[in-house]
């Protein structure tokens, strides 16, 4: 009777399983955005266009070729990175040089908005473009068209960049490289991708014929491998217009190429790659688990995908749980899928570990695995994760009438070159709305078979020479992984929750003063406790709030004895957690919520940043109060912090770069204890827990020294009840204000300092300029005008004239604390042998604009740069939150915002030579030079 009671339910659960599915016919396509408009031309060139309102007067380009580094004959090695490169040297339409400039004279910068990338598989263009104008916008579609079938390529040309390559080539070397050279043609196993990197051989990128390089841009920009996308702040019919007119007359090659695929070959057995190198930071383990890519067309193959995100995502939630355990066999660890290469996708499981734990964490790693495969997942589990994926997708629909372009543009992108998903906000939300409560549990464990195989399997050991005795063997890995089957393993077990952040609410305390700033739209709130809310509603997006507490103090309240736990206080909460809740048990109450908060007590400040959505604000402002008023202690988690850093400080001890930036925090600091951070592990005992603690309730106490930042889409009178009852009700006192203490923290000047580090032969030059002088407006926006057009100087000098550097940025700020001070760096990567040459031109270009000033053509391009940055940002929130913030902090008036664009028209040539006069002088200089370490006799 009992089994078939039970079998009428199994069987009316199926039919109403069935039911719902019949709801959605899964082998149906995923549509396209319906946004988008895709067209083909007469000679096979695909487009996208979609309008796009934000922001407004702006337009995102990408050409997108199918080709990249994987069509490369043995000869040509590099070249399609090389290709790439010329596209910015010399066009149908723009001789070298010329195009950067136009595009810098319309406000578009080189590399930050002007940008490439050369894969294995097709090669993309970035070009965002002002679009007001007519003839500005027309022109971005002949510089796309130019990049399609204009490409000069003339010798000179070419000869002049191979040193630019060499010298991109030089910046990426280096341990990383050196162990990638060797896992990553174990994981690509027997394919043309393992011998296909893009960047190439630079014995090919020095010496290649001119035509090798020519045949490689004939043979494969062509307009039926291409595509062009547009999307932004013009009628759509106008955006198909100018495709049609400047690429329908491009041609096809008469015989061309098949555009073959190349697979990955499947392998039954496992492969180990252990690869040491003297200067890996740390141990690094990662499990493969290869499978062919998944199909990404029909209704069904989004939801396998959905079903691989519930399941890495679970997965990663019980590694991070572990990995705060005493003795936890990791450091960090998580799990996810991905795609390698277009015929490959991967589910991966990954942790960094300390030393003497490698066997442990493989083990780990593995049994985890092995513990869904036998017990699943829970629902708990299950609920979180789908309640987090369920908001992400509804966060997206609800911003898809305020969503930028720029973030718009990739799904085009990746839909023409790998047939991904480009489907739009409201039908996402409408199909995860429908398909994850219909997603059950028993589907999701059942992947741990499907995921985690015996075939195909890689496993990938990377750590310093110094462990290569302390790592197993192939053999003794691969018993590992067959001995954990009779491994006894208990069912993971959910820990169960408070509901409620709070456990009593606090009584709310009225708003005591309100001021109204019309010209701006701001309201400030003052409560009797002292807390000053400063609350900015926009319509700049639907579902956002910034949110920023900030108070003066910080570390510089304390002596020396309490320098380093006054220093990590804010991270002592961050890893321990507030109220009853650990890290971990935030994450999971939080699950499907929008909240994230940060506290920190920095040099002279400390504050509580993060972001919010409106229906969210109530818990996040919960969590706010319980960040000021209950810090957690936790022994345990602290001690396993300790642990885990103490074993990452010593790893990465060995590291160029790691012993370079604490070279570099010495010499800038000029020895100076408080401006020290932590590079030594033995140092970590100078980090007293309960004095930390202490230090963190000391800097939160008082809710009258902070004032509070809110911007987004938030109602001041829906709110202001909130803010009465979890701002308001802090403790503070208006009376006990603090102010930050001078430490006497300053740069050296007039000084040089060598510092000599790693095996490769590269260095790394560092101007760094500084001094004291009383803050003002205007000299700080001189400071960064200088620093932007001394970066287009150099970008001109030492990169496409000399061609000894691949990038260089200068840089430069005042500020008021502790005293009114400025400091302005440059800096570049380079050969040890340019070094000198390049400080020297480098110099040349400083003396150029100190004795003539620079070009109005120079100071234009910043100018229009900054104009259109300006009027992006004045439609962001946390550019208004920053804003209001630094109004606050330099005791300016609010109306400076409205001013910006005057005070963009007011720069003046002499002003930023003057800058430069007055401030870049060997007087205020550090000059500082990483070169290698001389090699032992």
């Amino acid at each position: 009777m009992n089994i078939f009671k039970n079998f009428l339910v199994a069987f009316v659960f199926l039919l109403a399983s069935e039911a719902a599915f019949c709801q959605i016919s899964l082998d149906e396509k995923v549509p396209l955005d319906p946004r988008v408009k895709v067209g083909k031309l007469d000679n096979g060139l695909t487009y996208y266009i979609q309008y796009n309102p934000r922001p407004e007067n702006k337009v995102e380009l990408r050409l997108a070729i199918n080709a990249g580094s994987i069509l490369e004959e043995d000869d040509q090695q590099g070249l399609a990175h090389f290709v790439e490169h010329m596209a910015f040297n010399g066009t149908r339409n723009f001789e070298k040089n010329e195009l950067v400039n136009y595009l810098q004279s319309i406000g578009v910068s080189f590399g930050a908005d002007l940008n490439a990338y050369t894969g294995f598989d097709e090669t993309v263009y970035i070009l965002p473009i002002p679009s007001e104008n007519e003839a500005t916008l027309r022109n971005g579609f002949k510089v796309l068209s130019d990049w399609a079938g204009g490409v000069l390529m003339k010798d000179e040309d070419i000869d002049a960049e191979r040193g630019i390559i060499v010298e991109e080539w030089r910046t990426g070397e280096g341990y990383s490289k050196r162990m990638q050279d060797q896992y990553l043609p174990v994981i690509l196993h027997n394919s043309k991708y393992a011998e296909r990197l893009p960047i190439g051989k630079m014995e090919i990128v020095e010496n290649f014929d001119y035509e090798s390089l020519r045949n490689f841009y004939r043979d494969w920009y062509r307009p039926d491998n291409m595509a062009v996308i547009a999307v932004g702040d013009v009628d759509p019919e106008k955006l198909e217009a100018l495709v049609k007119e400047h690429f329908s007359d491009l041609k096809n090659p008469e015989n061309a190429k098949e555009r073959k695929s190349f697979e990955i070959p499947e392998h039954q057995e496992t492969f180990v790659s252990v690869v040491t190198d003297q200067e890996a930071p740390g141990i690094q383990l990662q499990f493969f688990y290869k499978h062919k890519a998944l199909p990404t067309e029909t209704k069904e193959d989004y939801r396998n995908l959905l079903i691989r995100t519930l399941y890495g995502g679970m997965l990663t939630q019980r590694l991070d749980e572990i990995r705060q355990k005493p003795g936890a066999p990791f450091v960090f660890a998580g799990t996810g899928y991905g795609n390698f290469v277009r015929d490959l996708d991967y589910f991966s499981a990954s942790a960094v570990v300390a030393s003497g734990k490698i066997e442990a964490g493989l083990q780990s790693l593995v049994l985890e695995n092995e513990r869904v495969a036998r017990f699943g997942f829970t629902e708990p589990e299950l609920d979180r994760v789908k309640k987090s994926v369920l908001n992400s997708a509804e966060r997206s629909f609800n911003e898809m009438d305020k969503a930028e372009s720029r973030s718009i543009v990739g799904r085009y992108v990746n839909h023409f070159l790998g047939g991904r998903f480009a489907d739009g906000e409201k039908w996402k939300h409408e199909f995860y709305q429908e398909i994850i409560p219909q997603i059950t549990l028993s589907e999701v464990n059942a992947l741990a078979g499907q995921l985690v195989r015996n075939e195909n399997r890689v496993v990938i050991i990377t750590a310093p020479e110094g462990e290569k005795e302390n790592i197993p063997s192939e053999t003794a890995v691969l018993a590992l992984m067959e001995e954990i089957a009779d491994t006894s393993l208990e069912p993971y077990a959910d820990k169960a929750l408070a509901e409620n952040l709070l456990e009593e609410l606090p009584i709310p305390v009225s708003v005591l003063e309100t001021e109204t700033i019309a010209s701006i739209g701001l309201t400030t709130l003052t409560f009797p406790n002292g807390a000053k809310v400063f609350v900015k509603p926009t319509d700049f997006k639907n579902d956002e709030i910034i949110f920023l507490a900030k108070g003066d103090g910080g570390v510089s309240l304390y002596p020396d004895e309490d320098h380093y736990s006054a220093s990590y206080a804010g991270v002592l909460v961050n890893i321990m957690g507030v109220g009853a809740f650990s890290p971990s048990d935030l994450r999971k109450i939080l699950a499907g919520k929008t909240v994230s908060l940060t506290p920190n007590v920095l040099t002279y400040s400390q504050e509580i940043s993060g972001a919010t959505s409106p229906k969210d604000l109530e818990t996040t402002l919960q969590l706010l109060h319980l960040y000021f008023t209950q810090p957690r202690k936790d022994q345990e988690l602290f001690e396993v912090y300790m642990a885990n850093q103490k074993a990452q400080l010593a790893s990465a001890l060995s590291n160029p770069d790691y012993q370079f930036s604490k070279a570099l925090n010495r010499i800038i600091a000029d020895g100076n204890l408080r401006a020290m951070g932590i590079y030594d592990p033995e140092d970590l005992v100078n980090i007293d827990l309960d004095r930390g603690l202490e230090i963190y309730a000391e800097r939160f106490a008082n809710a009258g020294n902070f004032e509070f930042f809110l911007t987004g889409n938030v109602d001041l009178e829906g709110i202001t009840p909130l803010l009465e009852q979890y701002i308001g009700s802090l403790p503070g006192s208006p009376d006990q204000k603090e102010a930050y203490k001078d430490l006497g923290i300053r740069a050296p000047r007039d000084q040089k300092e060598i510092v000599e580090v790693g095996v490769d032969q590269k260095s790394q030059v560092i101007l760094y300029f500084s001094g004291e002088i009383p803050y003002d407006r205007k000299k700080a926006a001189d400071f960064g005008y200088l620093g932007e057009i001394l970066t287009i100087k150099l970008i001109e000098s030492l990169r496409e004239e000399i061609g000894g550097v691949y990038g260089v940025g200068a840089n430069g700020s005042l500020s008021s604390r502790p005293v009114g001070n400025f400091s302005f760096s440059v800096s570049f990567p380079c050969s040890p042998e340019k070094v000198e040459s390049l400080i020297e031109a480098t110099w040349i270009e400083i003396q150029k604009i100190q004795e003539n000033g620079p070009s109005i053509e120079d100071l234009n391009k910043v100018k229009e740069k900054r104009r259109i940055a300006l009027e992006e940002n004045l439609k962001r929130n946390s550019y208004w939150n920053a804003q209001l913030s630094a109004i606050r902090t330099y005791g300016l008036s609010w109306d400076v915002i409205l001013e910006a664009e005057k005070s963009i028209d007011s720069v003046t040539p002499e002003r930023i030579q003057s800058a430069a006069k007055e401030f870049l002088t060997k007087e205020n200089l550090l000059e500082i030079r990483k070169n290698p370490a001389k090699a032992l006799d």
